[in-house]
């Protein structure tokens, strides 16, 4: 595990300055317009999804994926992950804020409303409520281990945060792992040992599971941050950030601590999720009048 230190990454100006400097110059037209191509990746798929989207769940090998959206009504799609195509839907809590799989299809819906928080475990098949789990604030994020059985939720009240262990066969509370206050998202590592909390200013720290304490931080950007993911080999994090209508997404070398590039996010972006076999990036967008989900090869 790093030792403890907590330091600035300037990476991000580099590639940006980087971007930039390689838009002058000569260069054939062919050659400035595979470098363009390669420096501005474009998503491979855009998925239509529901207006006012919030989160989605990792697609499952059978290629769909659960999504979660709405304002005050809020609904659970099953959506296509290659088409984008709807196959089915349900109406949740109007307190939904973020929704994982478990490998055995059972969905953990994080709810978080002004007094309470909750875990709702439903059947992946059938959709019916399993067990609501009681948690200590209002849930804000839930991640689902690399073991498929163990959710992650973020809750927090205003001064306060912590991340509750839950596992989804049962819905037994396993532990509670105090975080800063400031925490907006969070993933555990591969080996789930130790939890990436992502703060609202940029910064991610590092948090022993068994002893609650930080291990290290890091400023990823020192702008508004909203949702972290990390790779199933446990060596790139994926941190959004930007304010709303300037998005992207920067990718971290988690051994260095540093930024190795920076991907585009479309406006109004949600969320960063990764696919199972980590070669596809999936950004959710949305506003009250539309939502999709951009696909992109990492």
């Amino acid at each position: 595990m790093p030792s403890a230190r907590c330091r600035s990454v300037a990476a991000i100006a580099l590639t940006s300055a980087a971007l930039a400097a390689a838009g002058c110059g000569g260069r054939s037209a062919g050659n400035s317009r595979a470098h363009d191509a390669a420096a501005h990746p474009r998503p491979r798929h855009i998925l239509r999804a529901p207006s006012a989207m919030l989160s989605v769940a990792r697609p499952q090998p059978n290629g769909i994926m659960w999504a979660l959206a709405g304002q005050r009504d809020r609904g659970l799609y099953q959506i296509d992950a290659q088409t984008g195509a709807k196959r089915g839907s349900i109406s949740v809590s109007g307190g939904a804020r973020s929704v994982a799989e478990s490998s055995t299809g059972v969905l953990g819906l994080a709810i978080g409303t002004k007094r309470s928080g909750a875990l709702e475990l439903l059947d992946g098949s059938t959709t019916d409520v399993i067990k609501t789990v009681p948690l200590p604030a209002p849930a804000k994020d839930v991640a689902i281990g690399s073991d498929g059985t163990t959710f992650y939720v973020l809750t927090a009240w205003a001064r306060t945060a912590s991340v509750s262990i839950v596992g989804s066969q049962h819905g037994t509370v396993r532990g509670t792992v105090p975080v800063p206050a400031d925490a907006v998202s969070v993933v555990p590592d591969v080996q789930q040992t130790l939890l990436y909390v992502l703060g609202r200013d940029g910064e991610v720290t590092g948090i022993s599971i068994s002893s609650g304490q930080p291990a290290f931080s890091f400023m990823v950007a020192d702008e508004l941050s909203r949702s972290i993911a990390l790779s199933p080999d446990g060596k790139t994090l994926y941190v959004l950030k930007g304010r709303y209508k300037v998005d992207n997404i920067a990718v971290v070398n988690v051994a260095t601590e540093t930024v190795m590039r920076v991907l585009p996010a479309p406006s109004y972006c949600k969320q960063v999720a990764v696919s199972a076999g980590g070669h596809q990036l999936y950004e959710v967008a949305g506003t009250g009048s539309y939502g999709n989900i951009q696909v992109f090869v990492v």
